[in-house]
């Protein structure tokens, strides 16, 4: 490879590493994500509200006691599902960006030419950067796939 394409390779490098930082910079700046816990926080304040309102209230009328109990019922559920739904979020947020982070160091590597001459960037080196085994996974997957086409 003569030195211009090596720069230019390096240069390209460069240029998609910083595009998968802005890219992963972008993934904490949710606003829905926020909301899912701010929502489920709130349901969970109007749920005690309802308690201690049932509780500090003569039962005079079975039917709003009923209707507050149905509620609480509701607002737990809707809870639950919004806690459920903001964690499913945030591990797919979380594997994002560990996979951009793992690109970015990579093409870091390959840009900044830490690497002594006329080695190559193999998929061992990429499998290293690894910190969670759903990217482990991932990759053995993408290369099973390969050898088999």
């Amino acid at each position: 490879m003569s030195e211009a394409e090596e720069q230019n390779e390096g240069l390209v490098c460069a240029i998609l590493a910083e595009q998968v930082a802005i890219l992963r910079d972008r993934m904490d700046a949710s606003e829905a994500f926020d909301l899912l816990w701010q929502t489920s926080a709130l349901l969970s304040w109007l749920a005690g509200l309802l308690i201690d309102i049932d509780q500090h209230l003569p039962r005079t009328n079975p039917l709003l006691g009923k209707e507050r109990e149905e509620a609480i019922a509701k607002i737990t559920s809707i809870r639950h599902q919004l806690d459920h739904l903001a964690f499913f979020q945030a591990q797919r947020h979380d594997f994002a960006r560990q996979i951009a982070d793992c690109i970015i160091t990579a093409l870091e590597r390959l840009s900044s030419a830490q690497m002594p001459e006329g080695t190559r960037f193999a998929s061992a080196d990429l499998a290293a950067l690894y910190v969670s085994d759903d990217q482990r996974r991932l990759h053995e997957d993408v290369l099973l796939r390969l050898q088999t086409e």
